[in-house]
């Protein structure tokens, strides 16, 4: 061992071997914290990427907790998930951390190619990072949509701290020019030159102190100088979020030992980088985005791998067996009716056949589409998990009672608001409450959109069909042939007396010299039974008041 050290060739021998020792050990290992269980069955699961550069989306989200489920309870080694993303949601990516983070199966992120804004933060919460030579990770500042357009979500107070320092080292490389040039032309006119290349430009002590002290001085000057910025109300709701945006960042991070400030240097385009410092500069306004070599130079990923194969080597797993995901049938259908512009089509629908329905007699073809596009609407999202029976239980209960308004109390009142409400909230519940954004914006659009199909089919397009034709009154009654809208009332009822054969609020009726009347007050209530006089007697109308 000791001749190994004599030698400069023995000494790299053996840094290579000291070197080699994490690879020795195996892939599964990471400053010393191992990762795949040895009492785990020798299985793999692999979820490929169903479609290529597609955004995140809670359906995607509820199939991998799924198929952790599955992995968990068939013992996996590991799980290995692809990604290929240009982001999405930051709270559905929250949502992915969340499923990951309380996973018993380790969990590897396979970027192919492209983990770009929220993609990067789903594959920072993995366990490992794998990433395809062609691949790229960062950019995930978060925005934000607006009528204007997409706005950045940023820290405006380190935006105006980035901004000054910039000023002053700008003024500060203005000002050192100015200096130096000035150094230079006063020792030519001193005729110093010879005695400071003899001294081989040495600078006297007394100088260095001197300008290390003014340095200190001005930069203490620039920040007095330094104007804060004033927060505004807004900037502290941003702030809400990106306090706890970045602080997650930093937690993923450190979960796996990779560099915070490169981390948050892909959210935050106000993060400096110095070479020196982090390993590569940065220094331009923008959030950094990494090749996949300079991704693995700085730790941000494991591993650079060209194929599924090449990812297990690496981690060290070639001799399990891969099961390879694929959706069934059922999964690719439960996909396709939850994303929200099919999910809002079958709301829409199924409203207008509701509607259609009830205008026309029996029970016919629109009803059972809009029944069939709503069942669809609640059972999708039933199946991705996202809700349980509860929203056709609340759907239904609104629909009895929109019924109960409609056919059988008299006019519309809080019974068919309370009908209307709990078919709108079971909309709701269908989506879950944690997505009300998405759900907000379909609902909204699909219930905009029944609205006017509905009002079109009223106007121009049931008046001609024959259905309603069948139940439309056609014939004219005129008043010159000796028919009469209503029966008309007598005058002598006027002072008579009675009482109130229900309660009056105001409409009711009144029992008066043993005949039954439908009469009104003025606007006041009168309790049945009570007693009352008639005020007043039209054609059209008994006015009564109590007696």
């Amino acid at each position: 061992m000791k001749m190994l050290f004599k030698s400069p060739f023995g000494i790299i021998a053996a840094g290579m071997m000291i070197a080699a020792v994490p690879f020795i050990i195996g892939a599964g290992e990471w400053n010393g914290k191992k990762l795949f269980s040895k009492s785990a069955a020798k299985l793999v699961y692999y979820v490929p990427q169903f479609t290529d550069f597609s955004e995140i989306s809670t359906q995607e989200m509820h199939f991998l907790k799924k198929t952790l489920r599955d992995a968990d309870e068939n013992n996996a080694k590991a799980l290995i998930f692809e990604i290929d993303t240009p982001g999405g949601s930051v709270k559905t990516a929250y949502e992915y951390a969340s499923v990951m983070a309380k996973s018993k199966v380790p969990i590897i992120a396979y970027v192919n190619p492209h983990g770009i804004s929220a993609g990067m933060i789903i594959a920072l919460a993995a366990d490992r990072i794998a990433i395809n030579p062609a691949g790229v990770i960062g950019d995930a500042m978060p925005i934000m949509m607006s009528p204007g357009g997409v706005i950045p979500l940023i820290d405006r107070e380190r935006k105006h701290e980035r901004e000054q320092i910039e000023a002053e080292e700008e003024k500060e490389k203005k000002d050192s020019q100015k200096t130096a040039d000035e150094k230079k032309e006063k020792k030519k006119e001193q005729g110093k030159k010879e005695k400071a290349e003899k001294k081989g430009d040495k600078k006297d002590p007394d100088e260095v102190v001197i300008e290390r002290l003014e340095k200190e001085l001005k930069e203490l000057k620039n920040k007095i100088k330094r104007k804060k910025y004033k927060s505004t109300e807004k900037d502290l709701a941003d702030q809400k979020f990106l306090t706890v945006f970045f602080k997650k960042l930093e937690t993923y991070a450190e979960k796996n030992n990779r560099p915070v400030r490169v981390v948050l240097a892909m959210a935050d385009p106000y993060q400096k980088l110095t070479l020196k410092r982090d390993g590569i500069e940065h220094s331009k306004i923008s959030p950094l985005t990494l090749s996949a070599k300079e991704a693995e130079k700085l730790h941000i990923v494991d591993y650079i791998c060209d194929s599924r194969d090449e990812v297990l080597e690496r981690l060290g797993l070639e001799d399990c067996e891969v099961k390879i995901i694929k959706k069934t049938a059922v999964d690719q259908i439960v996909s396709f009716l939850t994303y929200p512009a099919i999910a809002g089509i079958l709301i829409a629908l199924g409203l207008i056949g509701i509607y259609v329905e009830i205008k026309t007699p029996g029970f016919g073809v629109p009803g059972i589409l809009g029944v069939t596009a709503l069942t669809l609407f609640f059972l999708g999202h039933m199946g991705t998990g996202a809700s349980e029976w509860g929203p056709i239980v609340i759907f239904f209960v609104g629909m009895v009672l929109l019924a109960l308004e409609i056919f059988v109390i008299p006019g519309f009142g809080i019974v068919g608001l309370l009908g209307i409400t709990c078919i709108v909230v079971s909309f709701f519940a269908a989506f879950g409450f944690k997505n009300f954004a998405v759900a907000s914006q379909t609902i909204a659009f699909s219930m905009l959109g029944a609205l006017i199909v509905i009002i079109i089919l009223t106007a121009y397009v049931l008046p001609k069909s024959s259905l309603f034709k069948w139940i439309k009154l056609d014939t004219v009654q005129k008043s010159g042939e000796g028919y009469m809208s209503h029966k008309e009332v007598s005058q002598e009822l006027l002072n008579q007396t009675g009482e109130a054969y229900t309660t009056l609020r105001p409409v009711g009726t009144a029992l008066i010299n043993g005949k039954r009347y439908e009469v009104s007050t003025n606007g006041d209530f009168i309790e049945k039974g009570e007693p009352i006089v008639v005020v007043e007697v039209t054609p059209m109308k008994i006015t009564v008041k109590k007696a």
